[in-house]
């Protein structure tokens, strides 16, 4: 026990980052509170306990499920590479299909202290959309997702459809590209980018010289949210891009191209 609380491990070895995992419980915790409120998060909290006792009981409380009640989007499930449909050269590198987490996503993002409609947001590897639909609650001037896989990125159109029908959307356009990360272009505009552990390093490093090469000019501060960072490695041998913080333990990474203006806030 002490070791779970004292040292970094990884929940689901090989597909997680090691991070303190009784930090990131204790923050996820808190986010749950501030976003969902104490009722739902003692029923989630419930429902989680009695899910592990195997005992059928609240189980419709469960945290994902009340995320899939509140979005009403298809977004749940697990695809794994072997399971997608990409092409052959991109599938060593492919990580599987998970929706991250709304809260946490939104935690991280507002400790920024942006000013959104200054910002484009893009997510490397967007899956079903769960990001693109928690970014598009904030007025960024774009909102886009690149997803390599056809049928996630039909999901994805989908339920950015089902948005738009529901008035569900403040950034001032929401779109999924099908394309593979590293060819697609950005706009030489201020950048929040997102990043769920979507492929491996050399792909990543190739999307951090792109990135580096389509906003050279850019003279504002570009962010890149690196949530389950196993490569970490990679943003942070680079010399454009500085960590400024760690998140629920380690489980997130924030990163910072500062630009000429040298102007941005420090997160927490």
């Amino acid at each position: 026990m002490l070791k779970f609380v004292f040292t970094k491990t990884a929940r689901y070895p090989g597909l997680e980052v090691e991070h303190y995992q009784i930090m990131r419980n204790l923050r996820t915790l808190l986010v749950n509170f501030k976003y969902r409120g104490f009722l739902m998060t003692l029923l989630g909290l419930a429902a989680t306990i009695c899910g592990k006792a195997k005992i059928p009981f609240l189980q419709e409380y469960r945290f994902n499920k009340q995320n899939l009640r509140e979005s009403g989007l298809d977004t749940d499930g697990i695809v794994e590479p072997a399971m997608m449909d990409i092409p052959d050269e991109f599938r060593a590198s492919a990580c599987r299909y998970e929706a991250a987490s709304d809260y946490e996503f939104r935690h991280v993002l507002e400790r920024l202290h942006i000013d959104y409609s200054a910002y484009h947001f893009v997510d490397y590897g967007s899956g079903k959309g769960a990001i693109l639909a928690s970014a598009a609650r904030y007025p960024f001037k774009s909102v886009t997702g690149i997803e390599i896989s056809g049928a996630l990125h039909q999901t994805a159109t989908q339920n950015i459809a089902e948005m738009k029908r529901r008035d569900m959307i403040r950034a001032s356009s929401l779109t999924s590209v099908h394309s593979d990360a590293a060819s697609y272009s950005l706009p030489a505009a201020p950048h929040v980018i997102y990043v769920y552990n979507s492929f491996g390093p050399e792909v990543l490093q190739e999307v951090l010289d792109r990135i580096s090469e389509d906003l050279c000019n850019v003279t504002e501060p570009v962010y890149f949210l690196y949530n389950n960072p196993m490569h970490h490695n990679v943003l942070e041998e680079r010399p454009d891009f500085h960590r400024m913080s760690k998140s629920f333990g380690g489980k997130w990474l924030i990163f910072v191209r500062p630009g000429n203006s040298d102007e941005f806030r420090k997160a927490g």
